[in-house]
């Protein structure tokens, strides 16, 4: 149940940022900072990854744990 601050940003080019569990998403343009804010309120393991093009298929993504 607690809330998680998420700051992202790309160094390079455009990608995504996507935890579907969360119903997070965000577009992330090169040097820009994106802050996304959601409560964890379910436990579990919950895949996170790069919604760009194949970034996914080329292992742009990982796992975010929320324990109780």
């Amino acid at each position: 149940g607690d809330k998680v601050k998420l700051t992202i940003t790309s160094i390079d080019v455009t990608h995504g940022f996507s935890l579907p569990d969360f119903n997070i998403v965000a577009t992330l343009s090169p040097g820009n900072t994106v802050v996304k804010e959601f409560m964890a309120d379910k436990v579990g393991s919950f895949e996170y990854y790069c919604s760009v093009g194949t970034h996914r298929a080329v292992g742009m993504k990982g796992t975010l744990e929320v324990l109780e």
